[in-house]
């Protein structure tokens, strides 16, 4: 089986999928085994640094982007990390290795994986989705405003319980925050992990800036009582409306 890392522009480190069966079969725990080697070193692996209460955050998803995992592979002795998935159906997959090697940036490295079959696919998203339920919650993005390409976004987060509303400090920090985010486009599958802040009148206030239009998958992890909770959604990002007003130029002037 072959497998490929997508280059990350400006890192020299790539996390590489070692050792997986040659027939991966849905349903049934499979070993894999990933190391992160600088492409200048005789497969030397790289150590990294922990960020985020973990040295290696691996997000898995499948094609369609309704199945997802958030996981930590364990580091071994020779330096590799391994962790056991059991992927729910055949066809094409995902993998994200999120990673920060030592003396460089955090790194998010891209690796497909197939699994053997032909059972059926989910269906794709087809528009925008701001609520989700989990357990006995219920979770909505209360958007101030249309989303678009190049501005700032706020995406606040408002959790109920049976009617009630959350608040901040009902919620436990999970891998050092208040929240985990993960935000992937649903055409091109670039990939975002966003640490959002704690918010004054919501729990979660997540900020950033989408580069491109179209679909975005993303998934909300939290923790409350010691259990963590997954909740996905769609978001649809619009293309930044274009002005044909002449452009405000303002001074500033420091006194």
């Amino acid at each position: 089986m072959n497998h490929h890392v997508h280059p990350v522009p400006g890192s020299d480190v790539q996390m590489h999928l070692l050792t997986a069966p040659e027939s991966i079969i849905p349903g049934k725990e499979t070993p894999l085994s990933f190391k992160p080697i600088r492409h200048t070193a005789s497969g030397k692996p790289v150590p990294l640094v922990q960020h985020h209460e973990a040295a290696f955050h691996l997000i898995v998803l499948d094609a369609s982007l309704t199945w997802f995992r958030h996981l930590h592979p364990e580091l071994q002795a020779d330096g590799s990390y391994r962790i056991t998935i059991t992927f729910p159906r055949s066809g094409n997959y995902l993998l994200y290795a999120d990673y920060q090697p030592e003396g460089a940036t955090a790194v998010a490295d891209r690796i497909p994986l197939t699994v053997a079959g032909n059972g059926p696919h989910a269906a794709t998203a087809t528009g925008e989705k701001l609520t989700a339920t989990t357990a006995n919650l219920d979770i909505e993005i209360d958007l101030t405003a249309p989303l678009h390409t190049g501005a700032a976004a706020e995406l606040p987060f408002r959790i109920g319980r049976e009617g009630k509303l959350l608040r901040a400090t009902e919620l436990l920090p999970y891998l050092g925050a208040v929240a985990h985010l993960i935000l992937i486009h649903q055409d091109d599958k670039d990939f975002l992990h966003i640490h959002p802040q704690a918010g004054t009148d919501v729990p979660v206030v997540a900020h950033t800036q989408f580069q491109k239009a179209g679909l975005y998958r993303m998934w909300i992890q939290f923790n409350i009582n010691g259990t963590v909770y997954t909740a996905d959604f769609t978001l649809d990002v619009k293309e930044a409306p274009h002005s044909n007003l002449p452009q405000q130029h303002h001074a500033h002037h420091h006194g």
